[in-house]
């Protein structure tokens, strides 16, 4: 039985045989790949006290501990959000007494973001069941295949910024021309 469907990709690359039944497959276990990863990530966060996406802006700060932290915007370059975002959810945080704000030493109109030591004593207390959680999320990967994983995932990334770009210029057309 053929399948009559629209295609949902145009690029050859992306099409075995003509078709997109397999880069279908691919999506739907992605996804339910990305819903596992954020639901661990999740259990990581409430260990530590803070939403998954204050445990993602803390996990990158430590990543970056030994350099001093990172700036909101390079914070928010890294995480692939605004700068607004990261500042509400920075202040959150010191609040909370787990990170610290200080004007950046190379410009004072930046703010710098690092770990506080309450921070780093949560962060590395859960540190043996993030690695129990990752080596279990991962397990069946190769090195061959994380190599090409590490490649690719920076790029799509920045692929999905310019998906929801194109998303929202599509929303806004479509919209004006349901309205005229």
């Amino acid at each position: 039985m053929a399948d009559n469907r629209p295609a949902t990709v145009g690029r050859p690359e992306l099409l075995v045989d003509g078709s997109d039944h397999e880069f279908r497959v691919f999506l739907h276990a992605f996804m339910v790949f990305a819903r596992r990863l954020e639901t661990v990530r999740s259990y990581l966060a409430q260990a530590v006290g803070v939403s998954s996406p204050q445990y993602e802006l803390l996990s990158h700060l430590r990543e970056h501990s030994a350099t001093g932290g990172l700036t909101v915007r390079e914070a928010a370059i890294r995480l692939h959000c605004s700068g607004a975002f990261v500042t509400t959810e920075a202040g959150k945080l010191e609040r909370e007494g787990l990170l610290i704000r200080t004007r950046d030493s190379n410009d004072a109109r930046c703010v710098r973001l690092t770990l506080s030591a309450l921070c780093e004593r949560r962060m590395r207390a859960v540190a043996p069941n993030q690695r129990q959680l990752n080596d279990a999320l991962f397990a069946s990967l190769s090195a061959k295949q994380f190599q090409i994983l590490l490649e690719a995932f920076p790029k799509l990334a920045n692929d999905g910024d310019r998906a929801i770009a194109l998303a929202e210029f599509q929303s806004k057309s479509s919209t004006r021309k349901r309205a005229s």
